[in-house]
C-alpha cells in the first residue's frame, strides 16, 4: 500500500530527466510523494532554524551536531556546507513532519543526502539515497561511508556506481542496481536509419570526450567521407569546441545547435545515423555512468557509438548491440564512425538488438515497481 514519501532534491536540473520521470510515474501508481527542493523551484526549503517543530528541536540539534562533529575535523569543507545548510534541514523536519512521511529520500550522495540524515534521525524515520555517477566516483570512501552508512538502502543506477558505494563499506546487502528507465511508449522503434548524421547530447564538460569527437571527424572529413555531427549542449567547454572545430576545418561539418528539449532531443535522435557519446575518465575519478540519452537512443533504434570509460559496457556489447571505443583514441573513434557511415546492415543489426536492451533493461513500467519494492523494504523493518 502506497504511503507518503518525502523526496530531497538539490535543484531539477533540465538534463536529470530521470528524476522527473521517477516521480512521475510513482505519483501515476498512487504514492503520495512530497517534493522538496534546496534551490530552485516555486519554494525551496527556507533558511529557518525556527521551523523545526518545538518538540523536536533538541533531537536536531543532536543530530546536526554529531554530524557536523564527525565531519569537523576530517573534512572542514564539508561541515561548513553543513553548518550553512542545517536552516533547511529544520524546514525540511517540518515538513516530512507535516505530510506525514514515513521516508526520506535523497538524490545524490551530497549535501542531500547529510541533509536527508540529519532530518531522518530527527522524526525517527528511515531514510535512503539514490546514488549516481559524479557524487560517488570522485567522493573519497571515508566520506562516501560517513554520509551513507545511517541509509536504510541505497539504489544505484549502474553497478560501477554500486561498487563505489561497498567499496566504501556500505553493506552490499543495502545496495540496489536499479536502472534508470524510459517508458517505451514514448520512444516508439524507428530501425530505419538515416544517411550521415552523427548526433552528440549532453553538457559540454571535459569528461564527455566531444574533443574527441571532434578530432575523429576531421580524420573522416580528410578520408573524403561526407556528413553531418551535431552538438547539442552548453557547458564550460562550448567556446573552446567551437574553436577547435574551426582549427579543424570543420566549418561545414559540425554544427553547434545548443541545448535542446526533451522533444527536441528525441526528434535529432530519430534523424540521427547514429548518437555518438565519446566519454572519457577524468584523473578525479569522474567519468559517465549509463547516460539517460543512450537509452533513449537504444528504444528508438538509434545505434549506439560509446567508449569504454563510463558504465555503458555493463548493457552494450561490442558490435551485438552498439559500438564500443577507447576513450581519448580519435585514430580509432574515426574508424568506428565511418563503419557506421557506410555499413547500412550492420546499424540494422545494432538497432534491433538496442530496442531489444530496451525492453530488457530500461523499461520504466518494470523499473518503477523495482523502486517501489526498494522503498517499502527501507520502511518495512520500522513496521515490524
Amino acid at each position: 500500500m502506497p504511503f507518503p514519501v518525502t523526496y530531497l532534491i538539490d535543484q531539477l536540473s533540465p538534463s536529470e530527466t530521470f528524476i522527473r520521470r521517477e516521480l512521475e510515474q510513482l505519483r501515476r501508481r498512487n504514492w503520495p510523494v512530497f517534493t522538496r527542493l534546496l534551490k530552485g523551484g516555486a519554494g525551496p526549503l527556507k533558511y529557518s532554524l525556527t521551523s523545526c517543530p518545538d518538540g523536536l528541536r533538541w533531537r536536531f540539534f543532536k543530530a546536526a551536531s554529531a554530524r557536523v562533529i564527525a565531519e569537523l575535523a576530517r573534512d572542514p569543507g564539508t561541515a561548513l556546507r553543513l553548518l550553512k545548510r542545517l536552516p533547511q534541514a529544520a524546514h525540511l523536519v517540518r515538513k516530512a513532519s507535516e505530510g506525514d512521511s514515513q521516508l526520506i529520500h535523497a538524490h545524490f550522495a551530497g549535501i542531500t543526502a547529510d541533509l536527508a540524515a540529519i532530518a531522518a534521525h530527527t522524526l525517527s524515520l528511515p531514510w535512503t539515497c539514490s546514488v549516481h555517477a559524479y557524487d560517488v566516483f570522485t567522493c573519497p570512501p571515508p566520506l562516501l561511508h560517513r554520509r551513507l552508512h545511517t541509509a536504510a538502502g541505497v539504489t544505484a543506477c549502474s553497478q560501477q556506481a554500486a561498487d563505489a558505494v561497498t567499496a566504501a563499506g556500505i553493506p552490499q546487502e543495502k545496495v540496489t542496481v536499479i536502472h534508470h528507465g524510459v517508458s517505451l511508449n514514448e520512444f516508439p522503434f524507428d530501425p530505419i536509419q538515416p544517411d550521415g548524421v552523427l548526433f552528440f547530447a549532453g553538457r559540454l564538460e571535459p569528461k564527455k570526450g566531444v574533443d574527441t569527437l571532434l578530432k575523429a571527424c576531421a580524420l573522416v572529413v580528410n578520408r573524403g567521407t561526407s556528413f553531418t555531427c551535431v552538438i547539442a549542449g552548453t557547458g564550460s567547454c562550448l567556446d573552446d569546441l567551437k574553436k577547435l572545430s574551426e582549427r579543424l576545418g570543420l566549418a561545414q561539418t559540425v554544427v553547434f545547435v545548443g541545448w535542446q528539449s526533451q522533444e527536441e532531443t528525441r526528434s535529432r535522435l530519430m534523424d540521427a545515423t547514429a548518437l555518438v557519446l565519446p566519454s572519457r575518465r577524468l584523473r578525479n575519478g569522474d567519468r559517465d555512468g549509463i547516460p539517460n540519452i543512450m537509452v533513449e537512443a537504444l528504444a528508438l533504434g538509434t545505434p549506439v557509438i560509446t567508449s569504454t570509460a563510463s558504465a555503458a559496457n555493463e548493457v552494450i556489447t561490442d558490435a551485438v548491440n552498439g559500438l564500443l571505443v577507447p576513450p581519448d583514441d580519435p585514430a580509432k573513434l574515426a574508424d568506428v564512425l565511418a563503419m557506421a557511415l557506410s555499413t547500412k546492415e550492420l546499424l540494422l543489426r545494432l538497432s534491433k538488438a538496442g530496442r531489444k536492451t530496451a525492453e530488457e533493461t530500461f523499461d520504466s513500467s518494470k523499473n518503477i515497481e523495482q523502486i517501489e519494492a526498494f522503498i517499502k523494504r527501507a520502511v518495512a523493518p520500522r513496521e515490524r
